[in-house]
């Protein structure tokens, strides 16, 4: 991306609410739903962004 480029919304797989902050498909707030009151699927995104990282398709800027 190039230091011009705007920043665009992207929709959550889970919510469907578009969203600037985007970790792996989903936003902050489903993160933190999952995370407090979803358990299972708040470790079953974990486990998938592990897997993310592992394989280099997600890395920190």
């Amino acid at each position: 991306m190039a230091d011009d480029e705007i920043a665009q919304p992207v929709a959550c797989v889970r919510c469907q609410q578009d969203a600037l902050l985007n970790m792996a498909g989903h936003c902050s707030d489903c993160i933190a739903d999952m995370g407090l009151n979803h358990l299972d699927e708040h470790g079953a995104w974990r486990a998938e962004l592990a897997e993310l990282v592992k394989s280099g398709e997600l890395a920190g800027a």
